[in-house]
């Protein structure tokens, strides 16, 4: 992904909102800020136009007539993978803990209260497109750069060579012939197929039954139209994310299956840390800390402060790296860290 946010008329925003006036503000607010804007005053309106435009982030109000925020937001999540990864911020009164946490199980990213500050939605909403701006950046390259390996492996030395190559990167691939069926796979992969990931009959399947949904339809799209699919997140219960791309590939082989296991051990450095994100020592030794997997408690105990202390760290981290579950922070870390490393071997 080549955009920046120094450039905001690059991303496309979809502001659903009932109220007109403040509707009308908040447009004003986005478009004086250079953003695109679109704008709809409900549910229905708002699933009209995402049936013609993949906006790059979605505001929107929790109580709507017709179709409410709640309703829509598990809509949008299920019509098609592009829009599985959106960011969806919610602008409320309510300040019901229940309403908080059914958002946040429907996968809501944030939450910005009613009467708007327009000056924080401006930077929570700059804050998410970084995020995704900077996950599709290191995945991109991350991934470009084992998809030239295996081509130019493939093309040199055909599927048997290539096999033994995929056996010495670092993430997980599998590769897939046009009937569905896997025709090689690397150790990694192979970890996870079967383990997080199954694949029976040429059909791909998880736990989550709209995730297995995403993966088949995605694989799909490889094989049959050429097309590389988003990041497709997997979670299990108790497990760190699995991280999951698919790429059109032409020569042998018709797609492959990207996977990186943030589950797996990575030594971080917690220089690294400070310096990629702008982190303080402290703020960057806590975040590598939570990126091997310590438990927070640990990490109050080891560093001799109290649970007080480190939740005002991690509230820093959140906001400078522009996320808001640890999960997503060690993801991001994860991923960061091995791009780094890979391009220090190149």
């Amino acid at each position: 992904m080549s955009r920046s946010l120094s450039h905001p008329e690059e991303f496309l925003i979809l502001c659903v909102e009932d109220e007109h006036n403040l509707r009308g503000n908040i447009v004003e607010e986005l478009v004086d800020a250079g953003f695109q804007v679109l704008a709809a005053e409900d549910g229905l309106g708002a699933l009209a136009l995402l049936a013609e435009h993949q906006p790059d982030l979605i505001l929107c109000d929790i109580t709507m007539p017709g179709m409410g925020g709640f309703e829509l937001l598990r809509s949008v999540r299920a019509i098609r993978s592009s829009l599985a990864n959106v960011p969806f911020i919610f602008l409320t009164a309510l300040t019901d803990r229940l309403a908080v946490i059914e958002g946040k199980t429907a996968g809501a990213d944030d939450y910005l209260p009613k009467p708007v500050d327009f000056d924080l939605m401006l930077a929570t909403i700059r804050a998410r497109l970084d995020q995704v701006v900077r996950i599709h950046r290191d995945l991109d390259a991350a991934a470009g750069l084992e998809r030239r390996t295996h081509l130019e492996a493939a093309r040199l030395k055909g599927l048997d060579d290539l096999a033994h190559t995929l056996d010495h990167v670092t993430l997980g691939v599998a590769l897939f012939d046009e009937r569905r069926a896997i025709i090689r796979k690397n150790d990694r992969a192979d970890a996870v197929l079967g383990g997080t990931i199954f694949h029976s009959n040429g059909r791909l399947s998880v736990e989550n039954a709209q995730t297995s949904l995403q993966l088949r339809a995605a694989l799909d799209d490889a094989i049959d139209h050429g097309r590389n699919s988003e990041v497709i997140t997997v979670s299990e219960e108790g497990r760190h994310p699995l991280l999951v791309q698919f790429l059109a590939l032409t020569l042998g082989a018709r797609a492959a299956m990207v996977l990186l296991d943030t589950d797996a051990q990575l030594d971080v450095s917690e220089a690294m840390v400070e310096k990629l994100f702008g982190l303080t020592p402290t703020e960057a030794r806590v975040a590598a800390a939570v990126a091997r997997g310590q438990r927070t408690e640990q990490i109050a105990l080891d560093m001799g402060i109290s649970s007080t202390t480190l939740a005002f760290h991690m509230r820093n981290i959140f906001r400078k790296v522009g996320v808001g579950r640890q999960q997503d922070l060690m993801a991001l870390i994860f991923r960061s860290t091995l791009l780094v490393s890979q391009q220090d071997q190149g």
